[in-house]
């Protein structure tokens, strides 16, 4: 007879680790990345922008004149 030592190894909880982590994403973004996006999309709009004149549109783009459905004008 061959007796065994095994027992189930219990799922591991989340840790202080988690916990803390997920405090911090409720605060929302840090000042370093939100100035980050913000420099993005400005650098995005000026690039679209530039493209959009050069097309000779003088005017930006309506959200709804940018989906496919709105190409037919």
């Amino acid at each position: 007879m061959q007796l065994s030592m095994t027992r189930a190894v219990p799922r591991p909880s989340a840790g202080i680790i988690d916990d803390i982590e997920r405090e911090d994403n409720k605060k929302g973004f840090e000042p370093d990345d939100l100035a980050a996006f913000h420099q993005l999309v400005r650098h995005l709009t000026a690039d679209g922008d530039r493209r959009a004149a050069s097309a000779g549109h003088r005017e930006r783009h309506k959200l709804a004149e940018m989906t496919v459905a709105g190409q037919g004008r």
